[in-house]
Order: structure tokens, then sequence, then C-alpha cells
């Protein structure tokens, strides 16, 4: 099996591309966004590989019945992963790769059901009304010192550096008292695509202010024509009523796969 050098990463764009389900960290490695590393069937034209960031998360993409990559995969994970990682969370895209993970990997993992979303600008409202006691600023150095949520550890680990994630991130808060009480922030970013991850302080919960985030960082997608995604479990019932006040609608369900 082949590591691709990043120059490589291209070639598999397309299969990236085929699949709505590809999430958005696979894109912004490709892109060289943020650091990863990817491995494929075949250097010359892969049809078959695997995606893999520092925060731990992998995405198995292609055809899903190469006996030979499967079986490296599984020696992958064995020498490399298991009993030396503390996180192993695999996104599939078919139903060939779930049955990968169901046979093969039932010993170490077990299965979740995640929801992808598709933004639809028709159904967005990009106006909103906030209280004059409540100031809405860019998430900046200053915000990431202050932030209980999207702090150093949480950037560093998802994006490799403050410095990467100020150069390329997106992220908007709320300011009360010189504290912040909401926030949401693009957990990745592909270069035209945002993923979105949004908290509220639960003091201030139960006013909408998730929604005023979550609009006015949508409104900064638009702006810079960037797609703003969102990802969620199957079960969160508070971030799919969140999720479609936002424009986001006719979500596709897929497999996660975490440690045991």
């Amino acid at each position: 099996m082949h590591c691709l050098e990043p120059k490589d990463y291209y070639k598999i764009n397309n299969i990236l591309e085929a699949s709505f389900k590809t999430p958005t960290f696979a894109f912004s490695v490709v892109n060289h966004v943020i650091p990863g590393a990817v491995y494929v069937n075949d250097i010359v034209r892969p049809s078959s590989g695997f995606l893999r960031i520092g925060a731990g998360d992998y995405y198995v993409f292609g055809q899903g019945n190469d006996v030979v990559f499967n079986n490296f995969l599984y020696r992958y994970f064995v020498e490399n992963v298991y009993g030396k990682e503390k996180r192993f969370t695999v996104f599939t895209p078919s139903t060939d790769w779930e049955t990968v993970f169901d046979e093969t990997f039932k010993t170490y993992v077990k299965k979740m059901t995640r929801s992808k979303y598709r933004f639809l600008p028709s159904k967005v409202h990009s106006t909103y009304s906030l209280s004059n006691l409540y100031e809405l600023k860019d998430f900046n150095a200053d915000s990431l010192r202050k932030s209980e949520n999207f702090n150093e550890s949480y950037i560093v680990e998802y994006w490799g550096s403050e410095s990467n994630f100020l150069k390329n991130g997106l992220g908007v808060c709320l300011i009360h008292k010189e504290k912040i009480i909401a926030e949401c922030v693009s957990i990745f970013h592909s270069g035209t695509i945002a993923e979105i991850d949004i908290v509220t302080n639960p003091t201030y919960r139960g006013q909408g202010l998730g929604k005023i985030v979550g609009q006015a960082f949508i409104n900064k997608c638009l702006e810079k024509n960037v797609m703003p995604a969102w990802d969620c479990d199957k079960n969160n019932k508070a971030s799919k009523a969140l999720t479609n006040k936002l424009g986001f609608s006719n979500e596709e369900d897929y497999a996660l796969y975490v440690l045991k």
C-alpha cells in the first residue's frame, strides 16, 4: 500500500467529491489547510484509501471491497492505533465500508449513526435581533484566550496550530461583560467549506443566542463564497432543531465507528 505525497493529494479529489458524505476534514487535508496523511491502494490510479488527521479522525473512501487494502488497513490499526492512540473515529461513506468495520473491527469498535446536512440558501434569514446588552465579535486570538470551549487545546487538536486557525479559520462570538456567552467557529475549513461547531453558555441558553452566532457565522461564510456545513449525531435533538432554523435540511445518515 502507498502513502501519498502531499503533492499527489489531487489524485483522490474525484473520489472525495463523488460522495456527499465525505467529511470536511478530508477536503481540508487534500487542500493543504490542515496536516494529515493519505494511504491508497494504487499510487497512480487509487480506487480505495483512508485519510487521517492528528485529532484521530479517519475517513475511508472509494471502494470498500478491496480485500488486500482492507487487510492493510486492519494491520495499520493493530500496529499503529490500538493501545497506542486514545482516539480512532472512522467516518464511512457506504455500506461496503460499514461491512468491513462491522465484521473485521467488531472486537474493537462500536457503531454510531451521524447525520450530514445540506445547506439551502433559500431557507436562510440573514438578519437577527441582538440585545444591546450583548456584543457580537469576530473570533480572534483574544477570543481564543477567553473561550472555555474553543481554546488553545481545541484549536491545536483540530488545526495543528493557533496561527493556522487564525489564518484560515472562521468564527464569531457573543460577549456579555467581557465574557463569551455564545460562540461559533469552523472546526474544519477546506477553503470552500466551513464546518460549524457551536456552543452557548448554559446560563444563557433559551435566548436564541446559538441561532444568532450561527447566523452571523453563516453570513461570514456567504460573504467569502464559502459553503457552511453541519454534521451531528442522529439523536441530538437540540442540534437538529438549530440546524433547521439555520437553513440546513435534506440530511443523509452515515455510520461512524469509535473505539469501545
